[in-house]
């Protein structure tokens, strides 16, 4: 990877919108959180995919929680094709960390030329850099010092 950061903070502190405001013309995903249910939207067209309900909609399940793992293969497909400037991946965590969500395009990443920006919450930060970037040495942003 050319550049690596990690946007750090607690739910509600505002990553998303940090990163919106600051990586606005980024090609990537966002999630976006609406009651009980996530949605990732792409960055480039606009078009959002529901990814995690409490609703039975999926067959596949993650800590109560059921997965739209179709979403997140064309995700991982579309981040895999990124071969060069910034790339965003919002609400990287322990799904991550487990194997599962964005974790395909997370082990890969590293063999890139891209400028991966993702947003992490606090407490999950060292696991995260520790599954998939260990030799690596992130700039690191919270946005707890902003809210």
């Amino acid at each position: 990877m050319k550049s690596f950061k990690i946007i750090t903070g607690e739910r509600g502190e505002g990553k998303t919108t940090y990163v919106l405001s600051h990586f606005s013309s980024t090609q990537g995903f966002v999630s976006i959180h609406r009651g009980e249910e996530y949605y990732l939207r792409n960055l480039e067209s606009g078009a959002e995919a529901l990814l995690l309900t409490r609703e039975p909609l999926f067959s596949s399940t993650w800590k109560g929680w059921y997965i739209n793992q179709e979403a997140f293969e064309e995700a991982n497909e579309t981040l895999l094709s990124y071969k060069e400037g910034v790339v965003l991946l919002d609400e990287v965590g322990m799904m991550e960390v487990e194997g599962m969500g964005f974790a395909p395009f997370l082990n890969e990443a590293t063999n890139s030329e891209i400028d991966l920006v993702i947003t992490v919450r606090d407490k999950f930060t060292e696991k995260v850099r520790e599954r998939f970037f260990p030799s690596l040495t992130p700039t690191i942003i919270s946005t707890g010092r902003f809210s």
